[in-house]
C-alpha cells in the first residue's frame, strides 16, 4: 500500500465521466488499492459529476469539436434550424473530413491535458488510455514523462457501428503502431483478447470484465417493497416489466423489442432506460404501433444508480444486431448488471453476450427479430422462477470485488508498487 501511494495513475477518457461506469470502477479500485487517479476527460455536460474518492481527482476539458458537435446535436426549436444542423452534421460525416475532424480533436484534447499536468507539476508513472482515441494522446504523454503506457480497449474500436471504410483503416493502421509502444493490454472479454492477438501477435493482456460495481449484502437483496416503475407508470402487479438500459442509439435491436410487443400479451410492458440519438425515432413508433401505454422512456441516471432501478425489472434486454464485429464480439455492461439485480436476460446470440448467458443458464440469446424475441421473453417467463433463482445463485460468482483484484495486480507488476 505504501509503494503504491507514491504512483499517480493518469486517465484519459475522449468522452465525460458520469455515465461511464466502467472507467468509474476502474478509477474507484486503482484509488482503494492506494493509488494516486486523475482522470482527465471531455466537458460534455453542464453539470458536475459526482465525487468518486479522495484519491481521484476530475478535470474535465472543453474542445471545439464537441462544442460544434453538442450544438448540431441539440434539439432544435424550428424546423429551419434542424435542417442546417442536420447539413452541417452530414458535412462533419463525410469520410474524409470526419477523419481530419477527429485528429484535429485527438490532438487538441493531448495538448489541454499536457499543459494541465505541466501547470499542475504532476508526477506521472503510468498513463491508463481509455479506447483508441486517446491512445495516440497517451502514448505522447507517456513518453514525455518516461512512464508505464496501458491501453484499455472497452470494445473493438475500429469496428464500431458507423465507422466507414476509411475510418476503419486510418484507425488500424494507428492502433497498429501504437500497440507496439504500449506495456499493457485491457480487454472485455477472451473473444476480443484472441482477435487482439491475431492481429498484432502475442501480447501482456489482462481480462477486465465488465462487472458493474455492487456492494454485496443489501445491495443485492430482492428489490424494493415500493416498485419504481410501478409506481412511476401506474402499472399493476400482474404487469411485466420488460427493461433496456443503456444507449437509445441505433443497431441496439430497440426498433425490434418495441415490435416484439405488438406480438405479446399487454401485460407486457416495455422501458427504454438511457438516452441517445435513436430516442425521437422511438417515441415516434411507440406511438404509431399505439403502444403509448406500454412503451416508457426514462432518463439516464448516474452509474451508480444504474442497479438501483434494474432490480426492479422483471427481465433485461440486450438485443445488439449483428450488423458489425464489434456489436458481435462485445460484452456490455449490461449483461452482468441483470445478472447482479438478479433478473433473468434476452440477449442476441452473439459469443461476447451467450459466453455468459449461455453458460451460467441466467437466460436465452436469440435471433434480434420482433418474432425471435417475443419468444425468448415468453420461454423466460415460462420458467421465470428456475431462471431468477440461477441469476441469485451464479451472480455471487460475477463481482467486482473479485474482478478488480486483475487490475490490481497488473498495476502492481507494472509499476513494482
Amino acid at each position: 500500500m505504501k509503494g503504491r501511494a507514491m504512483k499517480h495513475i493518469l486517465m484519459l477518457l475522449f468522452k465525460d465521466i458520469h455515465y461511464d461506469a466502467r472507467v468509474q470502477r476502474e478509477a474507484i479500485a486503482l484509488a482503494e488499492a492506494g493509488y494516486q487517479v486523475t482522470i482527465t476527460c471531455l466537458k460534455e455536460y453542464d453539470f458536475p459529476p459526482d465525487d468518486l474518492h479522495e484519491k481521484i481527482i476530475v478535470h474535465r476539458i472543453s474542445i471545439t469539436s464537441k462544442k460544434i458537435r453538442g450544438s448540431i446535436s441539440t434539439s432544435p426549436e424550428s424546423k429551419q434550424r434542424l435542417s442546417l444542423k442536420s447539413l452541417l452534421f452530414r458535412v462533419v460525416r463525410t469520410p474524409v473530413i470526419k477523419v481530419l475532424k477527429d485528429r484535429w480533436a485527438f490532438n487538441e484534447f493531448y495538448k489541454k491535458v499536457r499543459d494541465y499536468i505541466d501547470k499542475e507539476k504532476l508526477s506521472i508513472h503510468a498513463v491508463h488510455a481509455h479506447d483508441l482515441n486517446t491512445l495516440s494522446a497517451g502514448y505522447k504523454l507517456a513518453n514525455l514523462h518516461k512512464s508505464k503506457l496501458i491501453y484499455d480497449s472497452h470494445e473493438l474500436f475500429n469496428e464500431m457501428s458507423g465507422r466507414n471504410e476509411l475510418d476503419r483503416k486510418v484507425g488500424y493502421r494507428e492502433e497498429g503502431k501504437l500497440i507496439e509502444k504500449i506495456d499493457s493490454l485491457i480487454v472485455v472479454n477472451p473473444y476480443i483478447a484472441n482477435l487482439f492477438e491475431q492481429r498484432y501477435g502475442k501480447l501482456s493482456t489482462t481480462i477486465i470484465q465488465n462487472i458493474p460495481l455492487v456492494e454485496l449484502g443489501e445491495e443485492l437483496d430482492e428489490a424494493p417493497h415500493n416498485n419504481y416503475w410501478r409506481e412511476t407508470y401506474k402499472l399493476t402487479d400482474d404487469d411485466i416489466i420488460l427493461l433496456y438500459q443503456g444507449g437509445i442509439n441505433p443497431e441496439r435491436g430497440l426498433e425490434e423489442c418495441i415490435e416484439a410487443l405488438t406480438l405479446l400479451p399487454s401485460i407486457y410492458k416495455l422501458v427504454l432506460l438511457g438516452d441517445g440519438r435513436l430516442k425521437n425515432k422511438l417515441i415516434e413508433s411507440a406511438k404509431e404501433h399505439q403502444l403509448d401505454d406500454r412503451v416508457f422512456f426514462h432518463k439516464q441516471v448516474p452509474a451508480a444508480h444504474v442497479h438501483w432501478y434494474t432490480k426492479q425489472a422483471d427481465v433485461g434486454l440486450v438485443m445488439y444486431r449483428n450488423l458489425s464485429k464489434n456489436n458481435y464480439y462485445s460484452s456490455p455492461n449490461k449483461i452482468f448488471e441483470y445478472l447482479l439485480a438478479g433478473i433473468p436476460t434476452v440477449a442476441s446470440d452473439h459469443p461476447g453476450k451467450n459466453y455468459l448467458i449461455k453458460k451460467e443458464e441466467t437466460g436465452v440469446c436469440i435471433e434480434e427479430t420482433p418474432e425471435a424475441i417475443k419468444d425468448g421473453v415468453l420461454h423466460v417467463i415460462s420458467h421465470y422462477e428456475e431462471i431468477k433463482k440461477t441469476c441469485l445463485i451464479k451472480r455471487h460468482n460475477y463481482t467486482w470485488e473479485k474482478e478488480q483484484q486483475k487490475l490490481i495486480q497488473m498495476y502492481d507488476k507494472l509499476l513494482k508498487a
